[in-house]
């Protein structure tokens, strides 16, 4: 995340130094520099696609839209940290979990990860290991797979959750 936000920060002050020069030289080369740059915004609006939503999807016990209300490390091992997340199902695209259910799951992130981070509504796809000593289920977040809540993200959820929820009923 922190890199996403350096390549937006360099590729302003480039776009603003690159203006500077077009307009001491009196080139109108600064709508050919902004458009690029907007287009890039564009696509992350509607980034990932479904085709990568639904493979996500695929390959999970439970996916769901959630508010983190519980984050703290439960251990370290070399450059990684692994996080206990409590959250509160808000909406449920796939799994056993309803709207207003608690969830607690494992995240493994890289060392230097802000509390803060978790403490908004995301978007997770939950992998569901079975513990054999306690006899119940453990979750842990499917790698790279954690989205910002948006509306085009949860309509495409929608949209898959409803694909499926067809194939079965054809069963």
């Amino acid at each position: 995340m922190r890199s996403f936000t350096a390549f937006y920060i360099l590729m302003l002050l480039l776009i603003a130094a690159l203006g500077d020069m077009a307009q001491e030289k009196g080139t109108a080369q600064e709508g050919i520099l902004l458009l690029p740059f907007s287009s890039s915004a564009q696509r992350e609006e509607s980034w990932p696609s479904l085709s990568y939503l639904r493979n996500d999807y695929r390959s999970v016990s439970v996916v769901a839209h959630v508010l983190i209300r519980e984050a703290e490390i439960t251990g370290r091992v070399g450059g990684y940290e692994n996080w206990r997340i409590t959250s509160e199902v808000l909406e449920s695209f796939k799994g056993r979990f309803q709207k207003g259910d608690v969830i607690e799951y494992f995240h493994g992130a890289e060392a230097g990860l802000k509390k803060e981070y978790f403490n908004v509504e995301k978007i997770i796809f939950l992998l569901a290991d079975h513990d054999v000593e306690t006899d119940t289920l453990r979750y842990s977040v499917l790698e790279n797979s954690t989205l910002a809540h948006t509306a085009d993200r949860v309509s495409k959820l929608r949209m898959i959750k409803r694909s499926y929820a067809k194939r079965r009923k054809m069963r």
